[in-house]
């Protein structure tokens, strides 16, 4: 009962709960994502992209050549003794685009296999560049974990 001047005391019970509420559980760690020995093209006009992708890749196993354009991405492809297993492609760059270079990549090698990097949606003009013959699309910014994964995806078709 309440005393005028002391107060009221409650007691309180709560079921015991296995998880604080609000909190998520941590992360689980990724699997690490396979690396490979393919040679792989990447096309991106902005340079620290091409070295900190290139480092990546090359960490991982693959032999990697860049190019700062789609124009360069052509000669550097059809001059290569050895194939180029992959191609890495932004979609936006100066002269030629991506789009335009990956139709001429499909028209001299049907088998060109092209992934597009790109900040644009993959509902948007990404989308439409799959419909042309890229064999994939990830998105920028990106995981070096997700896009290991994508090229393993890619590479092993």
């Amino acid at each position: 009962m309440s005393e005028p001047g002391r107060g009221t005391i409650f007691k309180i019970y709560w079921p015991a709960a296995s998880e604080v509420p609000g909190e998520e559980a941590p992360p689980k760690p990724e699997a690490p994502a396979r690396g490979g020995t393919e040679t792989i093209l990447i096309v991106d006009d902005e340079a620290d992209i091409r070295d900190l992708t290139t480092e990546a890749l090359e960490t991982s196993g693959y032999t990697v050549v860049q190019a700062a354009s789609g124009e360069e991405a052509l000669t550097i492809y059809l001059a290569r003794d050895e194939a180029i297993d992959l191609v890495i492609m932004d979609l936006n760059m100066p002269g030629m685009g991506g789009r335009q270079c990956l139709l001429e990549l499909i028209h001299l090698d049907s088998e060109a296999r092209v992934l597009v990097a790109s900040g644009y949606s993959a509902d948007g003009p990404a989308g439409e560049i799959l419909g042309l013959g890229a064999a994939g699309f990830i998105g920028k910014p990106y995981r070096i974990s997700e896009l290991l994964a994508s090229i393993r995806d890619i590479l092993d078709r």
